[in-house]
């Protein structure tokens, strides 16, 4: 029985357990600091490694500054273990920073194992480190976001009986969610390229390929799709009034459109109260859909990071090329197509004379601007998954 339930039986059988006041309380402290463990969550352990040079201000200096390179360490360690790829996302360099600039309160524990001063004048030490995962993650998942810019769109087949809701509840808490994370949103309703799209179709079909489809056609980097559904399950009359208990369950969806990789939430269900069905339902819908869409935001941000997971193998590079025509820019990409090693190469947009393109493949952003070097584009800037150039005369 763990010290928390021995706890709860004093509460609920005094007369059968019997313990000096004192130890009772010793008792109480104990179970609320084996609480605060458990509440930290998930902790990642890793060894780390740390060192300084033994300077003028003597070795107590050195050993602070030896600390310091560890928890740098051991934030590297976990950073890599909870992002499989990251070295391929652009200012990698930036999103370090950011996560190592809030050490104090993700390194949660901090154990020396053995300290040392080397002959070549330096003091190293080495630690077991547990970071948190939660605290990490909320460092993390913003600058990874700040970095890509991801465009998202929800379409989700929400229903309150036998009956398609009107206006979405759970598309709109999930919209929220994401937009207050940081992506920006796509509207389809107000996109000229509506035009002969069936969306309430897509809504129920859940099928995803069409709905890969629809992310390339309205150039959204993700679209979330999924089920909502709501149903009574109890009706009262409380004081004069009818009250409406309600079960409302949703469950998410996301493709990625560059790769086709799949994510998904939980099945998420809440039980509300409600003066109508549907006013149970959307109270419902609201805390479920908001659930679901955290479980999801920075797992497609790692996602659209890697670039090697799902369907398409390789890493994906943004290309844009400013001030070419609508042939060259048709060339430029039927030459890509053609390359040994790419896999395939998706146009975003060619509009105001300017072409962007994912390309898919097993090159590197160096490789495709050198490519593009040859086929005449002036190349003015280049990160690890971004090429930005200008057609020449």
């Amino acid at each position: 029985m763990s010290s928390v339930s021995k706890v709860m039986a004093m509460k609920m059988n005094p007369g059968k357990i019997f313990l000096p006041f004192v130890a009772f309380l010793a008792l109480l402290v104990f179970a609320s600091g084996a609480y605060a463990a458990e509440s930290q969550g998930e902790l990642i352990t890793v060894e780390a490694e740390g060192f300084a040079p033994i300077g003028s201000g003597g070795k107590n200096n050195a050993r602070e500054a030896a600390r310091r390179s560890a928890y740098r360490d051991a934030l590297e360690k976990a950073l890599g273990a909870t992002v499989h790829g990251i070295t391929e996302m652009k200012n990698y360099e930036v999103v370090k920073d950011k996560v190592f600039s809030q050490t104090q309160g993700i390194v949660k524990n901090f154990d020396i194992l053995k300290e040392w001063e080397g002959e070549d004048g330096i003091f190293y030490l080495t630690a077991i480190c547990k970071v948190s995962f939660a605290a990490l993650d909320g460092v993390l998942g913003p600058a990874v976001l700040g970095a890509l810019n991801p465009r998202v769109m929800v379409l989700i087949d929400e229903r309150i009986g036998d009956t398609q809701s009107f206006l979405s509840t759970t598309e709109g808490e999930v919209l929220r969610v994401f937009e207050k994370a940081g992506y920006y949103l796509v509207d389809p309703g107000q996109s000229e390229l509506l035009k002969g799209i069936d969306l309430d179709a897509a809504r129920r079909s859940g099928n995803p390929e069409q709905m890969r489809e629809l992310a390339r056609t309205f150039r959204a980097d993700v679209l979330i799709f999924g089920k909502a559904y709501a149903s009574a399950f109890t009706r009262q009359r409380i004081n004069g009034v009818n009250m409406f208990g309600g079960r409302s369950t949703v469950q998410l969806r996301a493709v990625l459109s560059n790769s086709a990789q799949m994510l998904g939430s939980d099945t998420i269900e809440e039980k509300s109260i409600g003066l109508t069905q549907e006013d149970g339902a959307i109270k419902g819908f609201k805390t479920a859909a908001s659930t679901a869409g955290s479980s999801l935001v920075h797992k497609i941000a790692y996602a659209l990071v890697s670039g090697s997971a799902g369907g398409i193998p390789g890493r994906t590079v943004n290309v844009k090329v400013m001030d070419i025509d609508f042939r060259s820019a048709r060339a430029i990409k039927d030459f890509l197509d053609g390359v040994d090693g790419v896999t395939g190469t998706y146009q975003r947009s060619h509009r105001n004379r300017t072409l962007e393109l994912d390309v898919t493949s097993d090159k590197t952003a160096e490789d495709v601007a050198e490519l593009l070097s040859d086929q005449g584009i002036d190349i003015e800037d280049i990160t690890s998954a971004t090429v930005e150039g200008r057609a020449g005369n």
